[in-house]
Parts: structure tokens; sequence; C-alpha cells
């Protein structure tokens, strides 16, 4: 990653408390780059904590059970976990915007689209007169293409399809205009069609604003589909990280490889099973102080079993957490 890096990530640490004892560590040391205009995938399977992340750098971990015991969250080289909480409030959604995994969630099934929407302008574009709002307020509408925008202003929600509530989410979340989007999962709970419509809206956005985005994803055909760079996320920490075409080309950590090799193929025997990784990821208080992918890697040692890989540099860009990552055909 050469250009200008608008979100650097160094070392973060996350803790949850809990009844039961003392605080369970869920992110270990994470580090990542996102540089201005460009496309950052953070990919895992579902709790290897790529959202505690992504809640991390929008400081709205719950409260006060998530507690950040290490590291720096840069945005234009300022460490946002150090300002007053009243500076952060003024970012979110003017200059760092999040689009959530489930909008029936993130809405509120009591205010109209044309309310919601118009409260991002309220906060952050102070220079918008009430008066105005509305006609602001649809041609953010019309900007995600939203279908009969004039109509969807009065809507509540529950009127609406998933994708539509998906399209109100990123109108909401590009109405302040922000130079970073975090996109959790903003596919996951649309049909096929839906979700390559609003990849495709979010692609044309971003080039559109000159804008930052993070995805987090388990699904490696949108990584392909998005991201200029790729790190990919196991049991709290980085694994591997490189540019998306050495990912697919040339992954080196087995996790990587299989979750690529876990991707359907066109060239594939119909009906047959799909190859796909044994076991499932580990509760962080079951973390082991070794690799943590050892017990479910098929290439693993008795070396790999007592030993901590560290995030190496395997080439140029490309960083790896595996004893045998030069070993592997």
């Amino acid at each position: 990653m050469s250009g200008e890096n608008l979100l650097t990530i160094e070392d973060l640490s996350v803790s949850f408390k809990s009844g039961a004892g003392d605080p369970v560590e869920v992110i270990d040391r994470v580090s990542l780059k996102l540089e201005r205009g460009k496309t950052l995938s953070l990919v895992g399977e579902s709790g290897c904590g790529k959202s505690v992340t992504a809640s991390s750098v929008m400081r709205i971990l719950p409260q006060p059970y998530g507690i950040v015991t290490n590291g720096k969250i840069l945005f234009e080289g300022q460490n946002i976990l150090d300002l007053p909480i009243e500076e952060m409030y003024k970012k979110r959604g003017a200059e760092i915007a999040m689009i959530f995994q489930e909008p029936m969630t993130a809405l509120n099934p009591v205010h109209i689209v044309e309310k919601q929407i118009g409260e991002v302008f309220e906060l952050h574009r102070p220079e918008i007169t009430k008066d105005d709002r509305q006609q602001h307020v649809l041609k953010v509408l019309k900007d995600v293409e939203m279908p009969s925008a004039e109509q969807r202003l009065k809507n509540y929600p529950f009127q609406l399809s998933g994708g539509m509530r998906q399209r109100v989410m990123i109108a909401m979340a590009l109405a302040g205009h922000p130079k970073l989007l975090i996109a959790d999962e903003p596919t996951t709970a649309l049909d096929v069609t839906v979700q390559a419509q609003i990849l495709a809206l979010i692609k044309a956005l971003q080039e559109k604003n000159n804008m930052s985005v993070l995805y987090i994803t388990h699904d490696m055909g949108v990584v392909a589909e998005v991201s200029d760079d790729v790190a990919v996320m196991y049991a709290g920490q980085i694994v591997e990280t490189a540019d998306v075409n050495t990912i697919f080309k040339n992954p080196r950590h087995p996790y990587t490889r299989g979750l690529i090799a876990s991707m359907p193929k066109m060239n594939s025997e119909p009906k047959t099973h799909l190859p796909y990784i044994k076991g499932a990821v580990p509760s962080p208080r079951a973390y082991p102080a070794t690799c943590r992918f050892a017990e479910r890697c098929s290439y693993a040692t008795d070396y790999c079993r007592s030993n901590t890989p560290k995030l190496e540099e395997f080439e140029p860009g490309h960083f790896i957490r595996c004893f045998r990552a030069k070993e592997l055909d």
C-alpha cells in the first residue's frame, strides 16, 4: 500500500467484560491500513472479530462492556480513540459513516424515510435550511437509485423491501459526504440480484466521491468484486493481508486457502458437496496461546500446535501469520 492512508489501525486489542470474571480479549493486536479512495475488505467467518473491529473504528462498542485495551486508530493521522466523545459525535455521519448488516434493526420503525435521512442533514449539514431539506433528501434517494423516490419519502421502514431499506441506509450514510464508509455485511440479507445492484451502487458512489470503503464480509465472491486490498481475519487476529490479486492468485495461509476453496465454481460437478473448513471458530475464552488455526488446519504440525506465529512479510506487501507459508504448494 503506497498511497496516502486515510485510516491506520495500529496494534488494536479489544476486550469484553462479563459477569463470569476477568475481561476476555476478542481482538488481538490488529493492524490495518486503508488508502484514500480505496477499498479494504476484512474477511473471515462469523465470530472472527470483524464487526468488533468496525465498531471500534466508529467507537460504538457496547458500553460499559467493550474496552479498547491497546493500540491506536488513526483517521487522517489523528488518533480518534483520544477524542472527547462530543468530537466523535461530530465525526460520525460527517466524516465516518457506517452501513449496518440488518437495516430493519438500524432504522427507526416509527419515523418515515424523509425524517430519518433529514436528521443527517440537520446534524452534519447545517448550511442546508429546513425548507430545503426535503429536496436534498430526495436527491440523495435518487443518488442511491431508489425506485419511485418521491413516494418513498413518506414511507415507514416496514413498507419497504429489503433492498429499499438498504438503499435508505446507504443514503443516510452518504448524506454527510463521509471520507470513510464502513459497510458491515451490507448485502447478507438480500437476494443475489439485489446484492449485485447494491455492490455496484456503492462502488459507483465511491468513485464519484473519492471515498474510502472498509468492507466487512465473509463472502469471498464479494471480496473479489469490490476490493483493492484484503485482510483475512481469524479468531481475533489478522492471518494474511495483501492486494486482492495476490490473495486470490497466491494465498499462502491455510485459512485463506480454505475460504477460497469453499467458493462455488462454474465448472464444479453438479450436486457435489462444496469443500469446507472442518470445525468452527473457537470462542474468545477458548483461544489457544499458540496458533489459533492449528486445530482446524490440515497442514499443522506439532510445532504449530506448540508455538505462536507472528504476522510476517512473505513478499513485498504480503503478510502472513503461518509457520508453513513458505512450504505450501
